[in-house]
C-alpha cells in the first residue's frame, strides 16, 4: 500500500511538472492578444508571420516530448542543480553607483538577467526579477537561489526599465508594479506593452519598439531594439503573439549590450556590424541544453557570440539564479572561464552586486564553488 502510494505520488508529480514545462516552454498567463494595430499600420513586418513573430531563422524549440523533459526534470542530477550554501552577495552602495557622473559605464548584476546600468549618468534596469518565484504559481516554479542584493525601493530613479520579452523569468509582474514609481519608461518589444497595461502601466510610459527600431532615451543615449533567437508565451495559447528582443545601449561615449534571452545565432554579428563595438555585452549563459539548443546560449556560444559583437568585456547573465535547466548551477560558470580564456577575452563573473565597469579585468572570485577558492 505505502508502495503504491509512493508511485502514485511519483506519477503525480511528473505529470505535474509536464504540465508546467508545457506552460514554461510555450509560456506562462493564457492570453490570446497580438498587436493588431501595429502590423496593420505597417503590413510588411518582416518578423511576423501567419498571425505571429518569428525568428530571423527557422528555428526549432525543442526536440524531445515534454514527458522525456519532464522526467528528466524530476530525476536528473537533482542534487547539483541548485546550491548547497548560501550565496554570498555584496551590498550596493547605490548613492555612490547612481552619482558616478558623465562618461561613465558601469554595471551590476543583481541576479538572472536583472542588471543596473549606469550609462553616462542614466540609470537603466534590464528584465526586473525580484520575486522569488518565476511562475505563474509561487509554490510551483523555480524557487530564486539568494535574495537580491538589494531592494526595488531602494533603486533611485529610473530613466528606463527595458523588458527583453514577456517569459516569467524576463517578465515579473510583482517586479512591475513595484517598479511603476521609479521608472520613467519601460522600454519593451511590440506587444509586451499589452501586459504592463493591463496591470495598470500608463500608457505614457510603455514604448513598444520593433527589431531595429530607435528610441532616443534622451539627449545623451540612444536604445536600439534588436533580434534575437527566442519565442514568447505565458501561456499555452498565446505563444509568439508578442515578440522578443535584445537591446544596444549607445551614448556619445560608451556602448552596451543586452542580450536578454537567446540562441546563438548570425544575428550577433549583424548587431556587431552595424552597433559594435561594445565596451561590454550583457549575455546569456545558462539554462541550456540540446533538446533545446536553438533557444538557449552556452557559455562557448556566449563567448562566440561575444566576439561576433566586437566586445570588449563579457557579463555574464541568466545562470546561478534558478533552476531551469539539467545541467549543475555551477556549471555555466565554470564553462564560462574554459571558453573565454581559449578565446582570450576580457570577462568577469561577479558577484550579484559587485560594481563592475568597463576596466574591470579578471573579476573572477569563484564565490559559486568556495570550496575550489
Amino acid at each position: 500500500m505505502n508502495n503504491n502510494r509512493f508511485l502514485n505520488f511519483i506519477y503525480v508529480k511528473i505529470l505535474l511538472i509536464i504540465v508546467f514545462l508545457a506552460i514554461i516552454l510555450s509560456g506562462c498567463t493564457i492570453l490570446n492578444y497580438y498587436p493588431k494595430s501595429y502590423i496593420d499600420d505597417n503590413p510588411k513586418v518582416e518578423n511576423f508571420k501567419n498571425g505571429e513573430f518569428v525568428n530571423a531563422n527557422p528555428t526549432e524549440m525543442i526536440t524531445e516530448s515534454f514527458f522525456k523533459i519532464g522526467y528528466k526534470f524530476m530525476f536528473e542530477n537533482t542534487q547539483l542543480r541548485k546550491p548547497n550554501f548560501k550565496i554570498p552577495t555584496e551590498k550596493i552602495d547605490i548613492n555612490s553607483f547612481s552619482n558616478l557622473g558623465d562618461k561613465n559605464l558601469s554595471a551590476i548584476w543583481l541576479g538572472h538577467s536583472t542588471v543596473l546600468i549606469n550609462i553616462d549618468g542614466s540609470i537603466i534596469l534590464t528584465d526586473p526579477m525580484f520575486s522569488k518565484w518565476a511562475a505563474p504559481i509561487n509554490w510551483f516554479g523555480p524557487k530564486r537561489f539568494f535574495n537580491p542584493p538589494i531592494e526595488i525601493e531602494e533603486l533611485p530613479i529610473l530613466d528606463a526599465v527595458i523588458i527583453s520579452h514577456n517569459h516569467y523569468d524576463h517578465l515579473d509582474k510583482e517586479s512591475v508594479l513595484r517598479l511603476n514609481g521609479l521608472a520613467k519608461k519601460f522600454i519593451v518589444p511590440i506587444g509586451v506593452g499589452k501586459y504592463l497595461q493591463d496591470w495598470g502601466i500608463s500608457s505614457y510610459k510603455i514604448i513598444e519598439k520593433n527589431w531595429w527600431e530607435v528610441y532616443k532615451l534622451n539627449d545623451q543615449i540612444d536604445v536600439i531594439t534588436t533580434p534575437a533567437q527566442h519565442f514568447s508565451g505565458r501561456g499555452l495559447f498565446d505563444r509568439n503573439k508578442s515578440l522578443w528582443a535584445s537591446f544596444v545601449i549607445k551614448s556619445k561615449n560608451h556602448s552596451i549590450y543586452f542580450g536578454g534571452d537567446s540562441g546563438y545565432f548570425s544575428g550577433y554579428k549583424e548587431i556587431g556590424e552595424r552597433f559594435g563595438p561594445f565596451e561590454i555585452t550583457i549575455l546569456p549563459i545558462g539554462a541550456y541544453n540540446k533538446m533545446w539548443k536553438s533557444i538557449h546560449t552556452n557559455s562557448e556560444e556566449a563567448v562566440k557570440a561575444h566576439i561576433d559583437l566586437k566586445g570588449d568585456l563579457l557579463l555574464p547573465i541568466h545562470w546561478g539564479t534558478f533552476n531551469l535547466a539539467l545541467h549543475s548551477w555551477i556549471e555555466p560558470a565554470e564553462q564560462l572561464i574554459i571558453a573565454a580564456n581559449e578565446a582570450k577575452i576580457e570577462y568577469v563573473i561577479p558577484k550579484a552586486g559587485k560594481i563592475v565597469d568597463n576596466s574591470t579585468k579578471y573579476l573572477i572570485e569563484k564565490w559559486w564553488n568556495p570550496s575550489k577558492e
